[in-house]
């Protein structure tokens, strides 16, 4: 008469249907900052690698540039030495709108690297600043204020309450 039917295996499952629930909702943020500082550490070694690639195209773009002002300044003085000036005047000034096309683009590459890095630091300090939060809180009861100090002790605290002989020992 007291005991119904399926009452207790009605409880059971909801019971364990609530601790997989509550296990889930405590393993899954401590899966998910796990996650989150690995591929916050992959992107930043992805962006590196990038900017290592990137840097390596500027040079070897900045090579093949001298290389080809060097084959101009050849063959101006060739044709300076064999006294066909009009021809060494021409590539002079081919040479001179070539260097200032090289120089551009030298400097545009060189802002575009600086902005690449200036973002990786970014980010990376911000990966810094995230991994900070995500520490335990001291448990050590040390008040707050610049380490060490004149006059500063874990039991002498800094500012106008502390400073030197305001500790409780002195009292």
């Amino acid at each position: 008469m007291g005991i119904k039917k399926g009452g207790i295996m009605r409880q059971i499952k909801v019971l364990s249907f609530l601790a997989a629930v509550s296990i889930f909702c405590f393993a899954l943020p401590a899966a998910n900052a796990q996650a989150d500082d690995s591929s916050r550490k992959s992107e930043l070694a992805s962006d590196k690698q990038e900017i290592k690639a990137e840097k390596q195209e500027i040079k070897e773009n900045a090579s093949e540039a001298r290389a080809q002002e060097k084959r101009l300044r050849s063959e101006m003085a060739q044709a300076a030495s064999s006294g066909d000036m009009e021809k060494a005047r021409q590539i002079r000034e081919q040479l001179r709108a070539m260097h200032a096309e090289n120089v551009q683009q030298m400097r545009h590459d060189r802002q575009e690297l600086r902005e690449d890095k200036r973002e990786l630091k970014e980010d990376a300090k911000e990966a810094r600043k995230g991994m900070r939060m995500d520490r335990r809180p001291d448990r050590e009861d040390n008040p707050p204020g610049p380490v060490g100090g004149r006059g500063t002790d874990w039991k002498n605290p800094p500012g106008p309450k502390g400073g030197p002989g305001a500790s409780p020992k002195r009292r």
